[in-house]
């Protein structure tokens, strides 16, 4: 024992002498190599290293950030990153979400090349395209679609190569492209072109939605499956095939086809084809409409068919659900001229626009509702001024994905001509609208308000007033997660409205969350007071989302003629749930949702535990309506 133990320490002292001297050389050989830099591309992250000097200290750090620099070492790590780190918004403030890289930089150059490269549903996203699917389950959905063709892409965006680009071409692009429903996020990029100082090249970043889907429910009553496909063989055209099912009430089968193209025939062009056999809904009717989606269209217009043979609900009146049913036919056509007075290149862009409508309504044997609904044939003419633009936000509408933000304003005049076997008569309205971010980062406000009338030989009829002003705040840290509150107020006055026509607090006709009894609750002027508050968690397992919300809904009807709108008593709806979204799927976002309204017909349970399949909201946009499109609802 004794011999071995200087044995020992000869071995340690060895050993240290070694690493000592290896240190000298290694150091020796660094301070050797050139004062160079090494690129490191991993698709749009450029990482800048000087040789030497380690990429990253630890010290001081934080978690997460050092879970995100090993996150590609395994799967036991980059599952670590995913469930602890990973998230569908900014670690700082939503305005630095996503960031083109300063086009106005590039004003005036040439374009010399267009590079299109798909991202897919799975495993990666715009913020980023390295990342690759982990799973078997996401590799297998990415390849069982297709891709969308570059033909689609290239006919939305408004450039192409050999042209020249101004500052809000890439904006408006990317705008376009995610206002396509088969298209989850987008993401344009200008390079400098590496010869030539007076070109560039762009790499176009598209994320598609996966397009197949399934869905279950009921209608009328009656249990329906639906298949969808959002973007056949990437062609931009969709298909649902809806089926119904008997059931005890109603044994007969029923189903609904439907078929729509975005961008059809290129210059924004939409299709839509619609057949339905179903118990209360028997119709076929088409739609070929194109709007004004950019300020620099210049013309715009739409074709509308219906012949509805059973129909429970007409456009022109969308509050009311019909009993019985209606059998009409409709025919709309409009068209608009719009003129650009401020160059494409501004941010804020301001149009004059002039519109013209002709509908031809024919009603069928519905006696009851011929002197409520007038059929006949009417001419319309409107004027308006458009100021708008878009900023970029999340977490409003979406999950995470991008969301373009309108603001500006909207002024509009309209007037119109109406004849039928009854006599004629004349019709004016007027609709202004304004939307603004409120700075800094202290949210967004929308106002908007609608006066207009029917005059029969000089005397008003079925005339209407309506304001509306939401609120949507900043988004607020609680924690790692957000929360993000909502606000709306809405007031809205029949002037001289036939005896049968009345208002409603309806869910489905922005009323109280949860309401449905339009049938035995209805008025002539409301006013509706709704509040959301919606937090949005940091949980995103298989690229599912959810968000915890809960709501306060206050409304006054004015339900007796002769009492004031305030000497009714107030209903509520109260309550909450749970919204479940992936944003790179077509299903509509799960929701869960409890209600309790203290105030209900006799009868009816006060609380309403409820699972729906809810549409993603939209922001209102000032882009001018066709003139003389009803809002008494």
């Amino acid at each position: 024992m004794i011999k071995a133990f200087p044995v020992k320490i000869i071995s340690c002292r060895t050993i240290a002498w070694i690493l000592l001297f290896t240190g000298f050389v290694i150091k020796d050989i660094h301070s050797q190599r050139p004062d160079t830099t090494i690129i490191h591309r991993n698709d749009t992250i450029i990482k800048m290293i000087r040789p030497g000097i380690q990429e990253k200290q630890l010290e001081g750090r934080k978690l997460e950030d050092i879970l995100e620099d090993y996150s590609d070492r395994n799967f036991f790590s980059r599952k670590l990153h995913e469930w602890l780190v990973k998230s569908s918004f900014n670690k700082d403030e939503e305005t630095k979400r996503i960031t083109n890289n300063n086009p106005g930089e590039y004003n005036g150059k040439q374009i010399a090349h267009i590079d299109i490269r798909h991202i897919p549903p799975f495993g990666s996203s715009i913020d980023d395209t390295v990342s690759i699917a982990d799973t078997w389950l996401s590799r297998l959905g990415n390849n069982l679609r297709f891709e969308t063709a570059p033909g689609i892409i290239r006919k939305t965006i408004t450039f192409q190569e050999k042209e020249t680009i101004d500052q809000t071409d890439i904006s408006d692009s990317e705008r376009l492209l995610r206002s396509l429903s088969f298209i989850n996020d987008s993401r344009i990029i200008a390079w400098p072109h590496p010869t030539n100082k007076n070109a560039i090249n762009i790499s176009i970043y598209v994320q598609d939605r996966y397009p197949h889907a399934l869905s279950a429910g009921l209608i009328d009553q009656q249990p329906s499956v639906g298949l969808i496909n959002k973007n056949i063989l990437g062609r931009g055209i969709s298909f649902a095939h809806t089926l119904v099912i008997p059931s005890p009430d109603i044994k007969d089968w029923g189903f609904r086809e439907t078929v729509s193209a975005e961008n059809f025939l290129s210059n924004y062009v939409n299709l839509e084809l619609d057949y339905s056999h179903i118990s209360n809904l028997h119709l076929i009717a088409g739609s070929l409409e194109k709007d004004f989606i950019l300020p620099e269209i210049k013309y715009a217009g739409g074709i509308g068919l219906n012949r509805s043979f059973t129909n429970q609900k007409i456009t022109d009146y969308p509050a009311i659900v019909w009993n019985p049913s209606l059998n009409f036919r409709r025919q709309n056509f409009w068209m608009g001229r719009s003129f650009l007075l401020e160059s494409s290149n501004s941010p804020l862009r301001s149009n004059i626009y002039i519109t013209t409508r002709f509908m031809d309504l024919k009603m069928f044997n519905n006696g009851e509702h011929l002197n409520f609904i007038p059929d006949g044939k009417f001419y319309y003419a409107g004027l308006s001024f458009s100021r708008r633009g878009y900023y970029k936000n999340n977490l409003i509408h979406s999950f995470g994905r991008t969301e373009d933000v309108p603001y500006g304003s909207l002024n509009s005049l309209s007037y119109g001509y109406h004849e039928n076997m009854n006599g004629h008569r004349h019709f004016l309205e007027y609709h202004y609208s304004l939307g603004k971010a409120l700075i800094p980062s202290k949210g967004y406000l929308y106002f908007s308000g609608d006066v207009g009338s029917y005059f029969r030989k000089g005397i008003p009829e079925q005339g209407h007033l309506k304001l509306t002003s939401e609120y949507i705040s900043s988004l607020i840290s609680v924690g790692r997660s957000k929360l993000r509150n909502f606000f709306e107020l809405q007031y809205v006055n029949g002037l001289s409205r036939f005896p049968q026509e009345y208002l409603s607090i309806d869910e489905d006709v922005n009323g109280l969350h949860r309401f449905d009894y339009n049938r035995s609750i209805s008025g002539s002027e409301k006013i509706v007071l709704k509040t959301e508050q919606v937090f949005f968690t940091r949980l995103e397992p298989l690229g599912f989302k959810f968000a915890v919300f809960s709501f306060f809904d206050m409304a006054f009807l004015r339900e007796d003629s002769n009492k004031s709108l305030f000497d009714h008593n107030p209903y509520y709806s109260f309550g909450g749930g749970l919204r479940i979204r992936n944003d790179n799927l077509v299903f509509n976002t799960l929701q869960i949702r409890l209600a309790i309204m203290p105030r209900i017909p006799d009868g009816v349970l006060p609380i309403s535990l409820r699972t729906t399949g809810e549409v993603t909201g939209d922001f209102k946009d000032f882009i001018p309506r066709q003139p003389g499109s009803s809002v008494f609802y």
